[in-house]
């Protein structure tokens, strides 16, 4: 028997995902707002991808006689196949349009409880049970759903490892992160090479510098040679440490330096680019780094960390709707108590200073929340 799977197109496409790609029907019916097509025909787009037939059908966003009717078509033009309702989302017209054409019709309705990890079939009464969710969204389909084209994010990993020495280092010596900021922060991406600079006497880090690719290190010199190393100095060790101590966790993908643009009408499309993203289940992660000073004041009260939150809040208020979580890495102490307090107040969790060392236990902990 064919399986229909009706589900209601809100600004979260997550829930709908969810239960359709768990239950694994033939056909997909979205039923969306005028204005939410946009979003509906991402949502389709991923679901076509997944071998999943999608079809549309537009319905007033209040007015309850019409969800109703075109809820009733749906049910009708079925026949006897299975047909479910996923009640998560839409409009509360719609919501309460759909489930009343789908209860007078004894058919089976469900809903996603995604903070508690379930999926609770509600209807019939006599019926009523839970299911776990057994899903994993990749990353590129849970950014998809929300607009963002992944365009590129580096596939061999092979040159992050061979300088995991260098990084771990680094990663505990915020002293020394904070030399480095200082002497290359003239330098940006497009600065030719190679750049000298002198640093403090410090035989370990000279020692690990001298076999990095693209380095030549003597007594207290230091000659950047590769315009990749150059940015490795100046902040991407961070990035690749969080990849790494990532990677070595149970989770379903991990992926840095995310780069692509936004779906939009718009003739031009703008473009944004993720540190370093975590998927696990129906979840998406994302932690934000930056090796630069964030107590450091441009005016006003509170340090430059928190335009370090509002960028990071901004992004994933766009990339990963209300079920994602947030992080910022940041190798240097937050000691304005403004800062950490906005952090708290946007749900940012916050990894700093010489609590980078311990990342690991604060990411397992983090992505079991």
């Amino acid at each position: 028997m064919s399986h229909i799977h009706v589900c209601l197109v809100s600004a979260q496409p997550i829930p709908n995902l969810t239960t359709s790609l768990q239950f694994r029907p033939e056909r997909v019916v979205l039923l969306t707002t005028r204005e939410m097509k946009e979003r509906a025909g991402m949502l389709g787009d991923v679901l076509r991808k997944r071998g999943i037939a999608v079809d549309y059908e537009t319905i007033g966003a209040y007015d309850i006689d019409n969800v109703t009717e075109v809820c009733e078509r749906v049910i009708r033009n079925c026949g006897d196949c299975k047909i479910t309702l996923n009640i998560t989302g839409g409009t509360k017209i719609g919501t309460l349009g759909s489930f009343r054409s789908f209860y007078t019709a004894g058919k089976p309705i469900y809903y996603v409880d995604t903070k508690n990890h379930r999926i609770m079939k509600v209807f019939p009464e006599k019926d009523q049970d839970e299911q776990s969710i057994d899903v994993s969204i990749p990353v590129r389909d849970y950014l998809s759903a929300y607009g963002f084209r992944v365009e590129s994010s580096p596939g061999d990993d092979g040159h992050i490892f061979r300088r995991k020495e260098l990084t771990a280092f680094l990663a505990g010596a915020p002293d020394i992160v904070k030399e480095l900021n200082y002497k290359l922060h003239e330098y940006g991406e497009e600065s030719p090479v190679p750049v000298r600079i002198k640093i403090g006497r410090n035989d370990r880090l000279l020692k690990l510098l001298g076999r990095l690719d693209g380095v030549s290190a003597g007594s207290r010199m230091v000659k950047i040679n590769d315009p990749g190393a150059l940015r490795y100095l100046k902040g991407c060790w961070l990035e690749e440490y969080v990849y790494m101590t990532a990677k070595a966790l149970k989770v379903d993908e991990v992926l840095l330096n995310v780069t692509g643009r936004w779906i939009t009408s718009a003739r031009y499309k703008p473009k944004n680019e993720f540190d370093v993203l975590i998927s696990k289940g129906t979840r998406l992660f994302l932690i934000s780094c930056k090796t630069a000073n964030p107590n450091r004041r441009e005016g006003g009260d509170e340090g430059i960390g928190r335009e370090f939150l509002y960028e990071l809040d901004s992004l994933a208020d766009n990339a990963l709707g209300l079920f994602g979580k947030r992080m910022l890495a940041s190798s240097r102490r937050i000691e304005d108590p403004y800062v950490r307090e906005r952090a708290r107040v946007l749900n940012i969790d916050v990894v700093d200073g010489k609590n980078i060392i311990t990342l690991k236990e604060n990411l397992r902990q983090w992505l079991q929340e």
